[in-house]
């Protein structure tokens, strides 16, 4: 058997003792290069840099890597076909009529 309570804990006692059960917020710093905020003795996320010197790389700087990567690549290699697509299939159905049948309308406003 496992142990049991004595008497009933009321909601406010429990609700006392579990008050000193916070987190604390994480302290901000700003960085000395571009004035972001960035957690203390953390590289920072924004431009890489930790106090004076470029510890990693950023999202941006590896996007704009892969971008020139592409653009060089499309420039020195052939130049693609271009696909032929499929015309698409009409749904609606056209009448032929013969053109010159010499059929005039007319209209009661003569």
């Amino acid at each position: 058997m496992s142990a049991q309570p004595k008497k009933k804990i009321s909601k406010v006692r429990g609700k006392t003792r579990r008050a000193h059960w916070h987190g604390a917020l994480p302290k901000l710093t700003l960085c000395a290069k571009c004035k972001a905020s960035k957690l203390p003795h953390r590289a920072c996320p924004e431009c890489g840099y930790y106090g004076r010197a470029k510890v990693i790389s950023t999202k941006l700087e590896s996007k704009v890597a892969k971008t020139l990567e592409k653009t060089k690549s499309r420039i020195t290699s052939k130049p693609s076909r271009i696909k032929k697509t499929a015309k698409p299939k009409t749904t609606h159905k056209t009448i032929n009529t013969p053109k010159n049948t010499g059929a005039e309308f007319h209209t009661d406003q003569e």
